[in-house]
């Protein structure tokens, strides 16, 4: 007698929060540690997410530690994107800060000398600033502390081509699509931070 085959695994859903609760439930981690869960959603689906979420290097990979503390300021509105954002910078290295508004995010920025901020596109609704207005406002600063100008990532869920030529037209360094996925977060690190490995 053959053992009953097991039940396929449930697709993942297509709305953010509901995202958050299948990667919890995939996880079965509580749901208040589940800003330990990557930010990646590639890790996040892939079976050894449960390690990445502990902080374990995968198989076969080596922990990059490119940041070697540079302080980076990750801007976005949404709690959960903070912290995901947040956690992935910091095992990369990086010294991070967090800002839920663009108007707070240039305030840090006139304070700090970040080597990169990364913004959310939308960080709500007109009239508050958005990630491109960030960004053109932090590339027109005529002098930022130490002498050092960031690099601005901004980052997006659904973007037009309009929307990436207002963004290269302010001077933005990297324009990433979310979800992000771990190769084209490497790389736009690589560029934007030449100190990166």
């Amino acid at each position: 007698m053959t053992a009953p085959l097991p039940d396929p695994a449930p697709a993942p859903p297509t709305d953010h929060l509901a995202t958050v609760v299948f990667e919890r439930d995939l996880l079965q981690v509580p749901f208040n540690a589940i800003a330990t869960v990557d930010l990646l959603l590639d890790d996040l689906i892939a079976p050894p997410a449960a390690a990445a979420a502990r902080g374990a290097p995968r198989a076969g990979t080596r922990a990059r530690r490119g940041g070697a503390g540079r302080p980076v300021l990750a801007v976005d509105p949404s709690p959960i994107a903070r912290k995901f954002l947040a956690q992935r910078l910091e095992a990369l290295g990086y010294q991070v800060h967090t800002a839920e508004t663009g108007e707070r995010a240039l305030a840090m920025v006139g304070q700090h000398a970040f080597a990169i901020v990364f913004t959310e596109f939308v960080l709500g609704a007109p009239p508050v600033m958005d990630g491109i207005a960030l960004c053109h406002a932090i590339k027109q600063k005529p002098d930022h502390p130490r002498g050092i100008e960031p690099a601005v990532v901004v980052a997006a869920g659904r973007v037009s081509p309009s929307d990436r030529v207002r963004a290269s037209l302010v001077g933005c360094d990297a324009f990433l699509t979310k979800p992000l996925t771990e190769p084209a977060f490497t790389t736009a690190l690589g560029a934007v931070d030449p100190l990166f490995d």
